[in-house]
């Protein structure tokens, strides 16, 4: 009886696998196809902000479409990997590794892709509310390291920050900022992410101790469809500024060549006028 259970569940985790690299391959596949598509439009010289009408829709419908049944099949694998229902064997705890890392990926894909849609209207209406800075960075760390092996360290001691911000916005940013910087750190290097109260705000930095970036690339760092890497799949830095921008802050790049990198996001505090609202 005991091996008839662990043959279903080998066989249950298999079709979860499965089912993560599917929609994994859908939203891949739809990136590039729109990728293709902008490319496209801007080389003939149609279409400005680089999409249609038809190309939005399509983002947004494939966007939500993925993302629901993707969010499910993670929240099942994290009740696994948390060994909610029994403790894991060796090979169950393979398949949920890869499960859980694939489609915190592809979620977070699904999540720039709405982003982006957003953003390419004109300037972004943000949905703000009453954000704990310090609780969205330490979420986005700790989902981070269960699926990266490159250390990650967080410096964020201190009370609650809270600004009013958009909450998917902020965590994309983080997410996209602090996936790079493991992609640019190497196998061997750490990336540390510190959050503290400035006179400005609330100030985010992400430091890799990767190969930097020589001043032609910083220059480049925010220009549109720049990744920084050859994998890169997520938000661009020119859209993440524009998202910090769009809150009222700002984005500073402290690199050079062989010493690492130091991206960071400074968030303001509300202003008087906006505190008696």
């Amino acid at each position: 009886m005991s091996g008839d259970v662990f043959q279903l569940a080998g066989w249950q985790l298999a079709a979860l696998l499965g089912a993560a690299l599917l929609l994994g391959a859908l939203v891949g596949g739809g990136a590039i196809a729109l990728g293709k598509r902008r490319s496209s439009t801007s080389a003939d010289g149609h279409g400005a902000t680089g999409s249609g009408p038809l190309e939005k829709l399509s983002a947004r419908v494939l966007s939500h479409e993925i993302r629901t049944p993707l969010t499910l099949v993670k929240g099942a694998a994290d009740l696994l990997a948390e060994e909610t229902p029994g403790p894991l064997n060796a090979t169950q705890r393979y398949f949920v590794d890869t499960i859980v890392g694939n489609t915190s990926l592809v979620v977070s894909m699904a999540e720039d892709f709405l982003l982006e849609v957003r953003l390419e209207t004109g300037e972004p209406t943000l949905d703000r509310t009453a954000v704990d800075i310090r609780s969205l960075v330490r979420e986005t760390v700790l989902e981070l390291r269960r699926i990266r092996s490159t250390p990650l360290h967080l410096d964020s001691r201190g009370g609650p920050l809270v600004l009013d911000v958009d909450r998917a916005m902020i965590r994309q940013v983080l997410w996209n900022l602090i996936n790079n910087a493991v992609r640019h750190a190497g196998s061997d290097a750490e990336v540390t992410v510190r959050v503290e109260a400035t006179a400005e705000g609330t100030t985010i930095a992400v430091s890799d101790e990767g190969a930097g970036m020589s001043p032609e690339q910083r220059a480049e760092l925010f220009a549109p469809q720049v990744s920084g890497h050859p994998q890169g799949t997520g938000l661009g830095m020119g859209v993440i500024r524009q998202i910090v921008d769009a809150h009222g802050g700002r984005v500073v790049v402290d690199s050079l060549v062989r010493r690492g990198t130091r991206i960071l996001v400074v968030l303001p505090w509300p202003s008087q006028e906006d505190a008696h609202v």
